[in-house]
């Protein structure tokens, strides 16, 4: 199996549309925002503010040399000049009257009641329809650092990680509600679109597969608006499977309870299946119009409690609000309101793959 990495600058921008379409089948998560000096494909969409003549985007950093945009399928190269101007030494890039790169104004991010693609007061769509308006800006940066440098986890899926060093073949089960059904991946059915990049349960897999040369099975049984008491119920479809690892990732549909029912789950998939590991998610947060931080945050704090032998925290919470400080919620959902775009999914993808390290005899 070929497994096309992300890099700055890829090979893959010089492909026919039908070959990136078998290659996004096979992507892996790439290097993690937090490690590299490389920022690839961060998806950008433009709002012109209020007042203001031309539209604006931020970069998570600032870049140290001129960058590229790309159409969000990565295959048409917008120019300087014409499309955007950037000065140096900034993380803003600024639309040119005659550019070519899509936008939306400031109110139209958040239409009059009643108004078509619209969820309660903020401009709304599944599919591909923001995917569509984010264009990708690849760039090195190299003197901003991340803000909170993701700690390295200590090694908790031991079992797991064995069989990956030892070239094993694993099956990977993934518990969860839209996010990790796939939701609003390129790749996913209901936001196909180019570059066709997979979820991140899928990335998980690529990248696993492709980092140990082991054999990595999927099974996901995300669902659109699950809950953990859902989940708990779902715990003997996960047995069936006799999976090696398991992902449990719910909050973004949880009110009261989520504590109990958590507690429940982790539990129950211990004790039916006490040869597997298991990764507990702490999910991104919602729009900020919406939810604050606090309860994500709260929930990250209570599913780092339930973490012990051979279970794990993978915190998306953590990065997520860190990257929100610097961007747009509109640059990085796919549906801008609880659901993560492609870079969300890598995002994901990077936070589990920090529990997989390679030691020094399986980097050879």
């Amino acid at each position: 199996m070929t497994v096309t990495v992300l890099g700055i600058f890829c090979c893959r921008l010089a492909l026919m549309a039908g070959d990136v379409e078998k290659a996004g089948a096979e992507m892996t998560a790439g290097e993690p925002l937090w490690n590299s000096q490389a920022s690839d494909f961060e998806p950008v969409l433009f709002i012109q503010e209020e007042g203001k003549q031309l539209a604006t985007g931020k970069l998570l950093f600032t870049p140290s040399e001129k960058f590229r945009i790309t159409h969000p399928d990565r295959l048409m190269q917008y120019e300087e000049g014409r499309d955007y101007t950037w000065k140096p030494g900034t993380n803003v890039i600024e639309l040119t009257l005659t550019s070519r790169i899509p936008f939306k104004t400031a109110a139209q991010m958040m239409p009059p009641k009643g108004s078509p693609n619209m969820f309660a007061t903020v401009l709304h769509s599944e599919g591909h329809f923001f995917h569509d308006l984010q264009v990708q800006v690849s760039y090195w940066h190299k003197t901003d650092s991340w803000p909170v440098p993701y700690k390295q986890h200590p090694e908790q899926l031991t079992r797991v990680l064995a069989k990956l060093r030892a070239k094993q073949p694993i099956k990977l089960v993934a518990l969860g509600d839209s996010i990790t059904q796939g939701f609003n991946a390129s790749g996913f059915k209901e936001s196909y679109a180019p570059p066709y990049q997979p979820c991140y349960p899928q990335l998980v897999a690529n990248t696993l597969q492709k980092r140990f040369g082991s054999t990595v099975t999927l099974v996901n049984f995300g669902a659109a608006g699950a809950e953990a008491g859902w989940g708990v119920e779902m715990v003997p479809k996960v047995t069936e499977q006799k999976p090696d690892l398991v992902i449990l990732a719910f909050g973004m549909n949880d009110g009261g309870g989520y504590d109990t029912k958590m507690l429940k789950m982790r539990n129950n998939v211990m004790a039916a299946n006490p040869d597997a590991d298991i990764v507990l998610v702490a999910p991104m947060t919602m729009n900020p119009l919406f939810a604050g931080a606090e309860g994500f945050l709260w929930k990250a704090k209570f599913l780092g409690g339930l973490v012990t032998n051979n279970v794990a925290l993978a915190d998306v919470t953590t990065p997520w609000i860190q990257v929100l400080k610097k961007k747009n919620f509109s640059d990085v959902s796919g549906n801008n309101v609880n659901h993560p775009n492609d870079f969300g999914h890598r995002l994901y993808a990077n936070v589990i793959l920090e529990l997989f390290p390679l030691t020094p005899e399986t980097r050879k």
